[in-house]
């Protein structure tokens, strides 16, 4: 069986697993959006299917959810393991176009590349602005709310011949989150709430042609303020995201 007639075969498992796992994604809350960046943007005319998953794993006070503390905190804040499904599409030589499902958001992102020097060994430096949005539900409540944000990553990437990629760069990201949540006491009120992340990410990624296997992670510091009643959420602390995922190119 040739290259020509395996091509549309993945093609169509590949849409397959893009569509259950999407669909999967409507059951997970937790925000953890890895970037998937690898050391070049997708090359004109083609594509990348991205499939795998992320954690949120927050450690200091914005894991701590005393008994006094609203449900506003565990919904929006927690920490947890969400399936995470991307796809892009090479606009331009050096610019592409991509959409992330990751839980209950969705991220979209415009991304290029500068610095490139071609070569057996391929360094670039990856930028990317993104916007993503979701839904936060109320965890035993009819409540709930909208999550909106930005991410902008920024990395030095280097190809090893198609083989090995790796990347390194920070991280900038803000969001805010609002919505009717439950106190402990059943009541519901209205919380409104910002954060504001500063952190690094690093990944590689290892393959041969059309299929590679990414790991990445992603450590920032977070700073939420705002209010849930009379509440204060003001507080901040340290955010660490790993993420995997087998990237297909189309």
């Amino acid at each position: 069986m040739g290259v020509h007639s395996t091509t549309p075969f993945l093609q169509h498992v590949a849409w397959a697993g893009f569509a259950a796992l999407a669909m999967s994604c409507a059951m997970a809350c937790a925000t953890a959006i890895p970037t998937y960046s690898g050391a070049s943007t997708t090359p004109k005319k083609r594509s990348d299917l991205m499939l795998g998953g992320a954690a949120r794993i927050p450690v200091g006070s914005l894991r701590d959810f005393g008994p006094a503390d609203s449900r506003y905190r565990e919904t929006a804040e927690t920490g947890g393991i969400v399936p995470v499904a991307a796809f892009r599409h090479g606009l331009t030589r050096h610019r592409d176009l991509g959409v992330m499902v990751a839980g209950t958001n969705v991220r979209l992102e415009v991304r290029g590349e500068t610095g490139v020097r071609e070569g057996s060994t391929r360094p670039a430096w990856i930028w990317a602005a993104a916007a993503y949005g979701g839904y936060v539900p109320d965890r035993d409540g009819d409540g709930g709310g909208g999550r909106f944000g930005i991410d902008v990553p920024v990395v030095y990437g280097i190809d090893f011949g198609g083989l090995y990629d790796v990347w390194i760069g920070p991280r900038l990201g803000a969001q805010m989150v609002v919505g009717d949540f439950e106190f402990e006491d059943g009541r519901t009120e209205a919380a409104t709430a910002g954060a504001l992340s500063l952190g690094g990410v690093v990944g590689v990624a290892a393959g041969f042609r059309r299929v590679h296997a990414m790991l990445e992670v992603t450590v920032a510091y977070e700073h939420w303020f705002g209010s849930h009643g009379d509440q204060s959420l003001r507080r901040g602390g340290f955010v660490v995201t790993p993420g995997f995922a087998l990237r297909l190119r189309l």
